[in-house]
């Protein structure tokens, strides 16, 4: 039995040969697509170079500063530190106590504020109470005046109407009688009455003319003397009132004088160590705002002078990036500019970046001949609790957004003009 006996005839045989079969010719098609591919890259490529913008950006390196720098507490004196109520690291709230410190300077501005603040209380308890009671006696003088004045008015009053009616009378009487002396005188020029009689009638007109006239001249007297009464009163209260005036002032200046004693004594201690206060004739420092320990003295007690005794890190100062630019580029920095700040502490791809935008730069050079330009941080992201002042790093500052064209051109024209210029 032979080993081909079981096969079919397909299995054994060779049917047909594969180099007879006519192969189709697919160039065509294959150029056809190559071309429509290509095309529609082309499109596509053309479409994106006029959409699609890349940053026009420059990179320089920048450092973190703080608006308010780090605060240093160190004296000109020695100064011997008696207590620490805090260490480093330690995050503080303002009108903590810090320190307890004290030095013979110490004590001499102590013993020189204590006597300042006891002549100030003793003002405001003693001088000003003894003012106030002057004061309210010199009133009470300008009251009695102004009713002395109103008494002298009324009776000038009464004394007006007493000789409105007086001169009437006398006025009458005078009149009377000078009518009667003229009658008799016709009589006795006439032969009808004796000149005796007349005599009498002459010595009456007489004594009535004199009556009124003595009466007018003691009403002018009285007048006058109420005027000059009323203007002897009025001049003391002027008077009185020029003390007033002048006691007032010299309240206020002895309690200005006395004040600014105290306050220039107060400000010699605040100003050389801070917020202070004063127990046991030596000086607690206190906190002036919330912020970090950053260093305190750890020596002996006596720091000398010069020495740094301790650093505080306040926690209200925003932080802000300075760069500084050389004159090549300072013309393409403008403000408002969007910029990214990368961290060196932090590895931006695992932290990200600090969004800010240029606040401000300075219009002339330094001595290097760079400009100084300051970075407003609008968005730390991640680093927000994290960057310190001294962190540095770089800076890319967005100049302006451009297409891949206008890249091109702006090549091809500097190529240009390279070519024009050499």
């Amino acid at each position: 039995m032979k080993e081909i006996d079981e096969l079919e005839p397909q299995q054994y045989k060779r049917l047909y040969w594969e180099e007879d079969v006519p192969v189709k010719d697919v160039r065509k098609n294959v150029l056809r697509k190559f071309l429509y591919i290509g095309s529609l890259l082309g499109i596509l490529f053309i479409v994106a170079g006029l959409l699609i913008k890349f940053p026009d950006q420059i990179e320089l390196p920048f450092i973190i500063k703080s608006d308010k720098s780090e605060e240093i507490y160190r004296f000109s004196n020695p100064v011997y530190v008696i207590e620490r109520y805090v260490k480093p690291g330690d995050v503080i709230k303002k009108g903590q106590a810090l320190l307890r410190i004290t030095s013979p300077e110490i004590v001499l501005l102590i013993n020189n504020y204590v006597e300042a603040k006891q002549n100030l209380e003793n003002f405001k308890n003693q001088k000003t109470f003894s003012i106030k009671k002057q004061n309210e006696i010199l009133l009470l003088k300008i009251k009695n005046n102004r009713n002395n004045i109103l008494e002298t008015e009324k009776e000038y009053t009464l004394l007006e109407n007493k000789w409105k009616s007086n001169k009437q009378r006398l006025e009458y009487e005078n009149e009377v009688a000078l009518k009667k002396y003229a009658a008799n005188k016709n009589f006795f020029d006439e032969g009808h009455l004796s000149k005796f009689d007349l005599f009498e009638v002459e010595i009456r007109k007489v004594i009535t003319s004199d009556s009124l006239e003595s009466a007018t001249q003691d009403f002018e007297k009285s007048k006058l003397s109420l005027k000059y009464l009323q203007s002897q009163y009025l001049s003391e209260i002027n008077m009185l009132n020029y003390e007033l005036q002048k006691s007032d002032i010299d309240l206020k200046y002895d309690s200005i004088a006395i004040l600014n004693k105290f306050e220039l004594v107060k400000n010699k201690i605040s100003n050389t160590y801070g917020d202070f206060e004063i127990v046991n004739g030596e000086i607690i420092i206190k906190a002036n705002s919330n912020g970090v320990i950053s260093y305190i003295f750890e020596g002996e007690k006596e720091v000398g002078a010069g020495a740094i005794l301790m650093k505080l890190i306040y926690n209200n100062s925003a932080m802000y990036a300075w760069i500084q630019s050389p004159a090549s580029l300072i013309g393409r920095i403008a403000k408002d500019e969007k910029v990214v700040l990368k961290v060196a502490s932090f590895p931006f791809y695992e932290w990200g970046t600090i969004k800010g935008h240029v606040f401000n730069q300075s219009l002339t050079p330094d001595e290097k001949g760079c400009f100084s330009v300051k970075i407003a941080i609008d968005d730390a992201g991640k680093l927000k609790t994290l960057i310190q002042a001294g962190m540095n790093g770089d800076a890319t500052i967005i100049l302006e957004e451009k297409t891949f064209y206008d890249y091109f051109f702006r090549k091809i024209k500097k190529t240009f003009y390279k070519a024009t210029m050499e």
